[in-house]
């Protein structure tokens, strides 16, 4: 397996709140204590980490101007643990599943009888970010977020209790040997946040803004198809076990937002993209990319078509196009309709890349469409290599995720290692490591793609202009040690073109023989397989349909 918790669980912690107004969890009298993560690791010369928190420290209390601990980064660790004890059985997992949903819960604002709503209080049902290391809560950090106090309106880290609460409910309601109680108490909290999102979020429905000469929906949370994206994961998982029809009519008022979002063509920008702002037409980052992960869920869950179109366009047109324009930066602009974006930031973060992998094998898995299973793995491998810095971002042997590639100023995007890697190992970073790897784990098949991760400077393509006329782009990977190798042609032509790919072994820089049969899948912008061949020849004449792409891969031989 890939999957190695050892780092992520180097950053949890077990604490014992203090009484504060308005906070309590699971049997908190009973447990008094809760578990959290630290929100960063510094690395230190000797290569071990020492986790801190956000900001400058009080020497007179410990507190930092931020906090320790963040709902963020709790509610997503939580789902890694779920995630992984649903995929493994393993107790361990299970078990600090719990106690951080409890530690979540505890940010959570709620009246004494926990009902559903009160909408003359502003803060039931919304979390509050930040925790100090003794447990105090810290509604208002410094620098300020939005909202401040942080659980006085609808915010990132209450789409992610959304999120981690759903799932945890789906696979804690599904534990035949454990306490009935518990799921009982995650519907309930989870209908807390949901009341939440109706008050502060859905008195925008149907109501419509114009940016930059288009209509975005207003109904978003926090105006982000992003942020969104992520609580239709937590809803979904929800309602497929309970078909609970509260929660499935805020699935699809959600969703009607998040679909809307989806732009462009497969010929111009941003290729079909789910854009991550409502409050930008032009503008797309990697960072919080799961949209079309929930997307694809909530087809899966309700049959809304558009959603599974949608997340459709985003994975087989918009992510093979960043494929091979080199990964998911943190932002590109361009305005609609043109054939080219402009990186505004390249940097790279683990956010990014686990976005795209996520959402490839979650609309691979619910569409049938198995050339998005090859995808992902082309995107799985910026974990092992192929990214800017040219390094391995994620360690199996200590499961640390490394906080990004930073860009050296000025290096052209055409320098073929213009990136150096920033070797912090903080929460974030190393969640969405480890949930890439769950998931990786749970396909082999992209797996193997994964590992193959040396990006080749030499494309290797003559014939149909690969590298000429800009219509058909192309990332080459190849593993020297198992002469492995994946070709991803991607074209933004309007008619279907030809492309020539050396695929031969190669062994110290000479020509070799061909070892093993390639295989050859051409695929329509939807990710509908149109042709799927193998092949021994060295030189293969490929076919890349006009939008779509073609995946020429030569992998090593089981065992």
């Amino acid at each position: 397996m890939l999957t190695n918790l050892a780092h992520l669980d180097s950053l949890r912690v077990r604490l014992t709140p203090p009484p504060q107004p308005g906070h309590t969890t699971f049997r908190l009298a009973e447990e008094p204590a809760v578990e959290v993560v630290w929100t960063y690791a510094e690395r230190l010369p000797d290569d071990t980490y020492l986790p801190v928190g956000g900001g400058p420290v009080d020497p007179d209390n410990g507190y930092y101007t931020q906090g320790a601990f963040n709902a963020d980064d709790i509610a997503r660790a939580a789902v890694v643990y779920v995630r992984h004890w649903r995929a493994t059985g393993d107790g361990t997992s299970r078990d600090a599943a719990r106690q951080l949903l409890r530690g979540l819960c505890f940010l959570q604002t709620v009246h004494d009888d926990e009902t559903d709503d009160d909408p003359g209080d502003l803060a039931h049902g919304n979390v509050v970010l930040w925790q100090q290391p003794d447990g105090t809560l810290n509604r208002s950090g410094i620098p300020a977020e939005s909202p401040d106090p942080s659980d006085e309106g609808e915010s990132a880290w209450l789409a992610r209790t959304v999120w981690a609460l759903g799932e945890g409910f789906a696979a804690f309601s599904a534990d035949d040997g454990g306490e009935p109680e518990f799921p009982a108490f995650l519907r309930r909290r989870l209908r807390l946040a949901m009341s939440a999102i109706r008050r502060q979020v859905l008195p925008r429905y149907g109501q419509w803004r114009v940016v930059e000469e288009s209509a975005t929906p207003a109904w978003l949370i926090g105006d982000g198809a992003d942020l969104t994206g992520e609580a239709l994961l937590g809803l979904c998982a929800y309602t497929g076990c309970t078909g609970d029809d509260d929660a499935r009519k805020l699935i699809e008022q959600l969703a009607e937002g998040v679909t809307a979002m989806r732009t462009g063509t497969p010929w111009t920008w941003p290729f079909g993209a789910v854009l991550p702002s409502a409050l930008s037409r032009s503008a797309w980052h990697a960072w919080a990319g799961l949209a079309p992960a929930g997307l694809a869920r909530v087809y899966e869950v309700a049959g809304d078509l558009a959603a599974r179109d949608a997340a459709l366009a985003d994975a087989a047109s918009f992510t093979p196009h960043l494929l091979v324009e080199g990964g998911p930066d943190n932002l590109r602009v361009a305005v609609p309709g043109a054939r080219e974006a402009l990186t505004i930031d390249g940097v790279q973060l683990s956010y990014g890349a686990q976005s795209r992998v996520e959402s490839l094998l979650t609309t691979a898995r619910v569409t049938g469409r198995p050339a998005l299973s090859t995808l992902a793995g082309i995107a799985g491998s910026w974990f092992f290599g192929n990214n800017p810095a040219g390094a391995p971002m994620y360690d199996p042997a200590t499961g640390r995720t490394y906080d990004g590639v930073d860009i050296v100023d000025g290096s052209p995007r055409q320098l073929g290692r213009r990136g150096v890697v920033h070797r912090d190992a903080g929460a974030e970073s190393t969640i969405h490591g480890l949930l890439a790897m769950l998931a990786l784990d749970a396909d082999p098949h992209a797996a193997a793609v994964a590992r193959i991760a040396e990006a080749d400077p030499d494309t290797s393509t003559t014939g149909g202009g690969c590298r000429d006329d800009g219509e058909i782009r192309c990332l080459t990977l190849r593993d020297p040690l198992h002469r492995a190798r994946v070709t991803l042609l991607r074209s933004v032509a309007t008619s279907t073109r030809v492309c020539d790919v050396d695929m031969a072994a190669r062994s110290g820089g000479a020509g070799g023989a061909v070892e093993g049969a390639a295989t050859v899948t051409v695929n329509d912008p939807g990710g509908e397989e149109l042709e799927h061949y193998t092949t021994t020849a060295g030189r293969i004449r490929a076919l890349v349909p006009a939008g779509g792409f073609t995946i020429i891969s030569r992998l090593p031989e089981a065992g």
